[in-house]
């Protein structure tokens, strides 16, 4: 008979003593077993809480990050604007969507830029236009969302659909492919005694909002935002909660009562 490494240290240990003490009952013998494997057991759980910490740590981290790169592209941060590229050449490394990134800095000499909201937004990283000029997206999130902070980018991982391939599912954010006149919706749910302030933003500026509320109520809330944009290539279309007036509570992701979405197409 083979034990795995670690059981047998175990019974090796526990046999060296039976044979210093003959006298052991069978029954002393159990419970020594048993208490031997309790304390590995312990030992090990202990391990995998100290690793889920840190794995926690990590994920703060990542988002405390991306809200760094994303203030400093709405005040006209030079730094923020190559934080962000790099943030999201990283990302784009490991999408699953095929689909090419464009710098808009090589036979044209300067980075393109346009003015939004009072300031330069350099357009540097673009998906490669779709020749058919079909573009439309539609992305859920599978996991809720406990206690979203202030800022915070919504990331709906689940891709149904992405022709044109500008929907990035690690980010949460659609990279406008073709100028154009585009419809963007998404959904949101709040938890019971949950509400939550979310807006549509189109690179730094907010275009509308809407509070999903479950706050006086034991019970699940959803509702929905849709708005026409004219919006232009390279331009960044994602959601995100309220940056000044914070939510309370859960968004709710189940695929009983309801996950939240988000979804464009380009008219």
């Amino acid at each position: 008979m083979h034990f795995p490494p670690l059981i047998f240290v175990v019974i090796l240990g526990i046999v060296g003593l039976v044979l210093c003490d003959a006298q052991m009952s069978a029954i002393q013998i159990e419970k020594l077993i048993v208490k031997r494997f309790e304390e590995m057991i312990k030992k090990y759980d202990s391990k995998i809480a100290l690793l889920e910490e840190k794995v926690d740590s990590q994920e703060e981290k990542i988002k405390i990050l991306k809200l760094h790169c994303i203030d400093k592209i709405s005040n006209n941060d030079d730094e923020g604007q190559k934080d962000f590229q790099t943030y999201y050449i990283e990302l784009n490394k490991t999408r699953d969507d095929s689909y090419e990134v464009m710098l808009n800095t090589g036979s044209h000499g300067n980075s393109e830029q346009k003015s939004v909201n009072n300031y330069e937004a350099k357009k540097r990283i673009v998906p490669v236009p779709d020749n058919s000029g079909i573009v439309a997206f539609c992305a859920y999130m599978t996991s809720k969302e406990i206690s979203p902070s202030l800022h915070h980018v919504f990331v709906f991982d689940v891709v149904k659909t992405n022709i044109g391939s500008a929907y990035n599912r690690n980010s949460g954010i659609f990279t406008v492919p073709i100028d154009g006149t585009y419809v963007f919706t998404w959904s949101i749910f709040s938890d019971a005694h949950s509400y939550i302030f979310t807006q549509i933003v189109i690179n730094s500026k907010a275009l509308t909002g809407m509070i999903t509320d479950s706050d006086e109520v034991g019970d699940y809330h959803s509702t929905t935002g849709v708005i026409v944009a004219t919006v232009d290539h390279g331009d960044l279309v994602y959601v995100r909660t309220h940056p000044t007036t914070l939510s309370h509570g859960n968004v709710l992701s189940s695929p009983l009562h309801g996950q939240p979405s988000f979804s464009g197409w380009r008219l």
